[in-house]
């Protein structure tokens, strides 16, 4: 089955540089700043979503719970060996729908 990942996350006295050395060891684990999805015309929409949010989809796995903990581990070991710390909350779900918006 195909799964969605999402954490948000908090650096502890982080600088500039600790974020953007985070976004890049998550990037490596396919986890992005920016969805993309399809609009009512059929065209793909970009959307960069919430500062210290990020997703990764179509992510292999045999249950959301697994998905889930695989991906905690892997962010608490990328973010333990920059010695960040840092809070994690990850959610996994069943591929699906997500709607985004600008105000």
């Amino acid at each position: 089955m195909s799964y969605t990942v999402m954490c948000t996350f908090d650096l502890k006295n982080a600088t500039q540089q600790d974020y953007n050395n985070a976004y890049s060891d998550l990037a490596q684990i396919g986890m992005r700043k920016v969805v993309v999805g399809v609009d009512g015309n059929g065209a793909g929409t970009q959307r960069v979503i919430p500062t210290t949010t990020v997703i990764a989809d179509n992510i292999a796995g045999t249950s959301s719970d697994q998905v889930a903990t695989v991906f905690r581990k892997a962010i608490g070991a990328k973010f333990r060996a920059r010695r960040l710390k840092s809070e994690i909350f990850v959610v996994a779900g069943a591929q699906g729908f997500w709607a985004a918006d600008r105000t």
